[in-house]
């Protein structure tokens, strides 16, 4: 049963990551893309390795990141998609988005610092 609902929420995940992908970037164009267009994907493809060593690590963070900003779904809903609290939900998408910027090496928010 644990094996058929990871299967049917990371097929969810894709559907919706590819969707919000296509209408964010999807243009006609006159002409090819030039250069600048596939850096741009190597922005997400560092995000995509990110969230895939996140997974085997910490798969409730990585979920949980993903359900809240690449799905855009409340944290409640988070919560009931994952059967875990609110408040739970809050802190796994907290740290998991702290991995997350470690792993991508992407510099700290300064807090604290002076």
């Amino acid at each position: 049963m644990a094996l058929a609902h990871k299967i049917v929420s990371e097929a969810a995940i894709d559907f919706y990551r590819r969707r919000a992908r296509v209408a964010r970037h999807e243009q006609t164009r006159s002409s090819p893309p030039d250069a600048s267009y596939v850096m741009e994907l190597g922005s997400h493809h560092l995000l995509d390795n990110a969230l895939e060593a996140l997974e085997s690590t910490a798969p409730l963070q990585a979920n949980s990141v993903r359900l809240r900003h690449l799905i855009d779904l409340s944290y409640e809903d988070v919560a009931q998609r994952l059967n875990i609290t609110v408040g739970a939900a809050r802190t796994n998408v907290s740290l998991g988005l702290k991995k997350l910027a470690t792993l991508m090496d992407l510099p700290g928010t300064g807090e604290g610092e002076s």
